[in-house]
């Protein structure tokens, strides 16, 4: 890598000052040609600094040798480390050591300073035939403070925000049969000392690596976990309560037979790790300044893809994200105000209007296809909105947004409408029913989720008063389910006609509903309605769905005319 050369030019620089012959002429100037050397210093020009002391000048020679020796040393050990952790995949390591980088070149070029200095008055002082020693060494402390410190301290915030979007909490697929083992932090645990005679090996990339201080947290993963249970009996290592409180409900719950989704992370007693989908990384967005194949910014590319590899659920596939206005037209819908297309207004209402990055959406969307060309136009147009957004969003921001993990589906919300939380099918903490949202309506709160996720971003605001922001799940949910129920489709001709309309889900009159509602409302900037009623199927925004309105429902059908296509 073109940083990892530049650091070994500096040290070239460095031991270029202190070779043996400028040393040895140093020291003859100083013990072999007395005479010679107060002649230079009665007759030179420019400043001088008098030491009488003898061993006082070669005291400031070999200091500054001696720090600048040692610096160029220790930043060789350090650039063999990174370039060691990158070239074996460890990049959980890797990104956990370049979170220090700003203060490590702060170090480095503070060390060099104080050499630098030491050998300008080892200079002043009559060592003129050091003047070798004080260009290399000028240059290699411009280097690092020019080529590196300062450019490391701007781009922290970024390798922050990095670490947070590959080592968030992650969606994963698991056993249907396993979620009666999934718990809290305690449960884990428990299931991780289980079985101890069947190891579990980490892959590279979820290694922690040195560490003075073990971090806390399982380090092993939890289908690894999961595994050791695959012939064994369950029924002596069952979660407490039963609900199993870290697996989403997306509607295919209790259908029998294939997978669940499992989220994990801190929350349940996991140590932070980078994602895997790593593993298909081009390595040159994995720099701590990262560009595309062309040499554009690449930053919003490599946020993307970690957010990415880490929320996508069991059917991607499914996922809904009508930017193209393809799927209303599918289905005879004609959106209001269609002359402004749904990326056009997502860019000019953005919090971060005006979108100075929205130039980058061609270049951007060649490396989105490259990388999920298997996957619908729908995913790929979200992959790609969110990171053109990433490039543009505040980034103090949008370490709040993934410090609160906007970027996964809101999981209070899915076990708040499948009634779990450790109750009953009906029973909610403090006593209160509610009945359980039907499976339909679980599957459009999955499948509404990427639409939550870039309308959550795009128009981001911190509510009034400090409360936390909060995705708007519910709404999205809402905009979803009327859309499926708006048209419908006339098997006997094959065209889109009028639909019977989405009826009030039984639960949707709680006062939870009201509160997470407004919530959700608060966390966004004003003008969020109708580009978020366009993503997910709707004309636009139905008026009963703002907060001040709950608990009304709105009828949404639409006359449609357009064949099955």
């Amino acid at each position: 890598m073109s940083q990892i050369t530049d650091r070994r030019v500096g040290c070239a620089l460095l031991l270029l000052y202190h070779t043996p012959p400028a040393v040895g002429r140093a020291m003859d100037a100083h013990y072999y040609y007395p005479h010679k050397r107060e002649t230079e210093q009665r007759s030179g020009a420019g400043p001088q600094l008098n030491i009488a002391d003898p061993n006082g000048q070669i005291a400031l020679l070999w200091t500054s040798i001696a720090i600048a020796v040692f610096t160029s040393l220790i930043q060789g050990l350090i650039t063999t480390v990174v370039t060691i952790s990158e070239e074996s995949n460890l990049w959980t390591f890797r990104f956990r050591i370049a979170r220090y980088e700003h203060i490590w070149w702060t170090a480095v070029s503070s060390l060099l300073t104080v050499s630098f200095a030491l050998i300008v008055l080892s200079f002043l002082a009559g060592n003129s035939q050091d003047s070798l020693g004080v260009l290399a060494l000028s240059t290699a402390t411009t280097i690092g403070i020019v080529r590196y410190a300062i450019p490391a301290w701007r781009n922290r915030f970024y390798i922050e925000n990095r670490w947070l979007a590959w080592t968030g909490p992650s969606r994963t697929a698991i056993r249907r049969e396993f979620r009666d083992l999934c718990g809290d932090k305690a449960q884990w645990e428990r299931l991780s000392r289980a079985y101890p005679e069947r190891k579990v090996v980490a892959a590279p990339s979820d290694s922690w690596g040195l560490t003075l201080v073990p971090p806390p947290g399982l380090w092993e993963d939890p289908t690894a976990i999961l595994g050791k249970f695959m012939d064994a009996p369950l029924d002596n290592f069952l979660a407490p309560g039963g609900d199993y409180p870290c697996v989403f409900d997306d509607g295919s719950m209790n259908n029998g037979g294939g997978s669940v989704s499992l989220l994990w992370g801190e929350a349940i007693g996991f140590r932070r790790r980078v994602s895997r989908a790593i593993a298909a990384m081009p390595k040159n967005l994995l720099s701590s300044r990262p560009t595309t194949i062309n040499e554009y910014n690449g930053e919003g590319l490599c946020l993307a893809l970690g957010i990415l590899g880490r929320n996508k659920g069991l059917r991607p596939y499914l996922l809904v994200y009508d930017s193209s206005d393809k799927w209303k037209k599918e289905r005879g819908i004609v959106r209001h105000d269609d002359k402004t297309s749904v990326s056009g207004a997502l860019e000019n209402g953005s919090s971060w209007a005006p979108r100075a990055n929205k130039v980058m959406r061609s270049h951007y969307g060649h490396a989105i296809q490259d990388q999920y060309g298997g996957l619908p136009e729908a995913y790929r147009d979200a992959a790609l909105e969110l990171a053109l957004i990433l490039l543009d969003i505040g980034r103090k921001l949008l370490k709040i947004w993934l410090r609160q993990e906007m970027e996964q589906q809101d999981l209070n919300v899915n076990l708040w409408m499948s009634a779990r939380r450790g109750m009953s099918s009906s029973k909610e903490v403090g006593g209160v029913s509610h009945p359980k949202a039907e499976d339909k309506q679980l599957d459009a709160l999955y499948r509404a989720s990427y639409a939550s996720m870039i309308i959550s971003i795009n128009y981001l605001v911190l509510p009034k008063g400090g409360a936390a922001p909060v995705r708007p799940d519910l709404t999205c949910f809402a905009l979803l389910y009327l859309a499926e129920s708006a048209v419908q489709l006339d098997s006997s001709t094959g065209k889109w006609v009028q639909g019977p309309g989405a009826g009030k889900p039984a639960w949707w009159d709680h006062g939870w509903v009201k509160a997470r509602l407004q919530s959700e409302q608060q966390s966004l900037k004003e003008g969020w309605q109708n580009p978020a009623a366009w993503l997910l199927g709707l004309k636009e925004f139905p008026i009963e769905l703002d907060h001040r309105n709950h608990p009304d429902w709105p009828r949404v059908v639409y006359e449609a005319t357009a064949k099955t296509g």
